[in-house]
């Protein structure tokens, strides 16, 4: 396992949920936030991020800590427009459907494998 997945994976555990919702607002947009938890509520994104905002649902928190995981493993790599570009786009690793799409999906494995895959620059399957 690399280190870089397992050390992102403690932060993004560790990290206060509405911190965390503040870094993915900032960093990728309240629509892509919305579209990774597929809440219908368009102002739900930086409500979560307040301090003192509302609690998400259990599922959702894992939906936020997966999107995330896989938005900082690949800023860190990549920098943070082609993160958000890899996020949004269409991924021949994940049947064509979008990462955001597997984050809303919890599909964890997948969408971290493809994006550690596109770090490393290996073919798609």
């Amino acid at each position: 396992m690399r280190s870089d997945v397992v050390a992102t994976h403690a932060d993004a555990t560790r990290m206060d949920v509405h911190d965390l919702v503040r870094i993915l607002n900032e960093s990728v947009g309240t629509t892509v936030v919305q579209a990774m938890t597929g809440t219908k509520d368009r102002g739900q994104p930086a409500r979560w991020a307040r301090p003192d905002g509302p609690e998400p649902r259990l599922k959702t928190v894992n939906q936020l800590r997966l999107g995330y995981r896989v938005w900082h493993l690949l800023s860190q790599e990549e920098g943070p427009d082609v993160a958000l570009a890899w996020l949004v786009g269409s991924n021949p690793r994940l049947g064509e459907a979008t990462p955001v799409t597997a984050v809303r999906d919890l599909k964890s494995a997948e969408v971290v494998g493809a994006a550690l895959a596109f770090i490393d620059g290996s073919p798609a399957a």
